[in-house]
């Protein structure tokens, strides 16, 4: 089965599909039009911003009758999603979590393509119960056609030997550095710690946008000397980090299930999350895990600080969080399952 991955090239999401559906035997190319550091095929784009998706779909049919995939599997509804559909070739859509949660509430019109978008989909990825959920309520999607799992990590996670330091307080978050995943309240949180008198390490482990904006603020605070920019890092590296860490932060203001806590509870990291619906599907508060208001330092302070003075006590619920990410958030047990799905939905007549 000859397949065409369609998403950001740059995107360590979409080069894991490519690399699942390759190791299965598919036949497979995975293909994208963004600008930056590419892990994938890049194609060059007919124009920029939010257009270059729309003019870029000649292109786009240039491959497809060049490649003749069997199937297309976009990466986001609002873009390549976009695009699978304008093609009038049967696709699989992946949600990755804004354009489910964020793009179908901007406008009347976005929510009409959206959805669009998703029924046409002949499998629908979420990585969320939520998320399904919404799928079927809000939107009429036949909840046949949906399959949950989390787009999961890989084996190396689970095959790490957790050890973490003693005499020492390391905190990280691995959220990709854009506005959304709030790093700002994150930095205004840890300068009340150390206010305090708490001795800790921050990392933050991740790249983006906001990365010069956030070492501005770090040094406006007084706190550039305990936290640490790493930078975009390799999964192997991540995992050092996050092996040598105690609690993960993520104060994100919308979201769908996120590796990055799926990540931080393989290698035993305890999450101290934003109070978000869609994280109670794996962390129930106050044990295995613990929430602070969205945007509000001060509670995330309070909620570190707490953490921090109880960490001794946590062992058994953080040892119950890696079972937990082995047990449902396995990438390659996970691909497998879908793998067999697809086949067959194939052999049905399903996908055709």
């Amino acid at each position: 089965m000859r397949v065409l991955v369609l998403g950001d090239n740059t995107s360590f999401h979409t080069y894991r599909w490519f690399e699942a559906y390759k190791s299965a035997g598919f036949e497979v190319r995975a293909i994208g039009f963004e600008d930056g550091e590419s892990l994938c095929e890049r194609l060059s784009p007919n124009g920029k911003g939010k257009l270059k998706y729309l003019l870029s779909i000649p292109k786009l049919k240039d491959v497809i009758r060049k490649y003749n995939p069997d199937l297309i599997h976009a990466q986001m509804a609002g873009n390549y999603g976009l695009m699978a559909y304008l093609t009038g070739k049967p696709y699989i859509l992946s949600l990755w979590g804004p354009d489910v949660v964020e793009s179908p509430f901007k406008s009347v019109l976005h929510k009409s393509m959206i959805k669009k978008i998703i029924k046409k989909a002949q499998i629908v990825h979420t990585d969320s119960h939520l998320v399904r959920w919404f799928l079927v309520k809000g939107f009429g999607v036949d909840p046949e056609k949906i399959v949950v799992f989390p787009f999961g990590i890989s084996s190396k996670f689970f095959e790490y030997q957790v050890k973490k330091p003693i005499g020492e307080i390391n905190l990280i978050s691995h959220r990709k550095l854009e506005r959304l995943y709030g790093h700002d309240v994150i930095l205004k949180a840890v300068k009340l710690l150390k206010e305090r008198g708490i001795d800790f390490k921050l990392y933050i482990a991740s790249f983006g946008s906001e990365e010069e904006n956030l070492k501005r603020l770090a040094l406006k605070l007084g706190i550039a000397n305990m936290v640490v920019f790493t930078g975009k890092l390799n999964e192997d590296d991540l995992i050092t980090f996050l092996g040598k860490s105690h609690i993960f932060i993520s104060s994100a203001y919308s979201d769908t299930t996120p590796n990055s806590l799926l990540e931080a509870m393989a290698l035993k990291v305890y999450p101290v999350l934003s109070d978000l619906p869609v994280y109670r599907e794996w962390v129930v508060d106050g044990l295995n895990g613990c929430y602070f208001k969205p945007g509000d330092d001060f509670d995330l302070a309070n909620k570190l600080e707490q953490v921090i003075k109880n960490l001794s006590k946590l062992e058994s619920f953080l040892t119950i969080n890696r079972v937990i990410a082995e047990n449902l958030a396995n990438w390659d047990k996970n691909f497998e399952s879908f793998r067999n799905h697809l086949l067959i939905l194939v052999q049905k007549g399903a996908i055709k």
